[in-house]
């Protein structure tokens, strides 16, 4: 059985229930480590549970978003964090890049962006034994 990744979502508006998750994520190699419902919960879990990946929906208040990057990764600084977005947004972008966020993918690309960037972040910090390297920016 191939190694199962795990994704540790921030989500405040139930935006992915068990469903979605699936049609976006068909892959058996990822599962969902937890859902996160606040920042506070958010760092708890990232540290009990040890994701491999964290995806922060920024859609209902990009505040919280912002504040959610930025506590993961100021708790776990090697933890891959993708920001969701709302919108394709420069200033959405530049916000969660400097909170932390390795990659920003908006929810218009979800579908054909998502599990690629998944996959591209996970590969490249399984290759190196290196803290994480500076956030990037490719998508979004």
């Amino acid at each position: 059985m191939p190694q199962r990744h795990r994704i540790l979502v921030v989500d405040g508006s139930k935006y992915f229930d068990d469903s979605l998750w699936r049609m976006l994520i068909p892959e058996p190699e990822f599962e969902i480590a937890g859902l996160a419902r606040n920042t506070d919960e958010a760092v708890k879990m990232a540290t009990s549970m040890s994701p491999d990946i964290v995806l922060v929906d920024m859609a209902h208040s990009e505040m919280r978003g912002l504040r959610a990057i930025e506590s993961l990764h100021t708790s776990r600084p090697g933890l891959p964090i993708i920001a969701l977005m709302p919108i394709s947004s420069r200033e959405y972008t530049q916000a969660a890049h400097e909170a932390g966020a390795n990659a920003c993918v908006t929810k218009a690309e979800m579908a054909d962006v998502l599990l690629k960037t998944i996959w591209r972040l996970i590969s490249n910090r399984s290759s190196t034994s290196e803290p994480w390297p500076d956030q990037e920016m490719a998508l979004g």
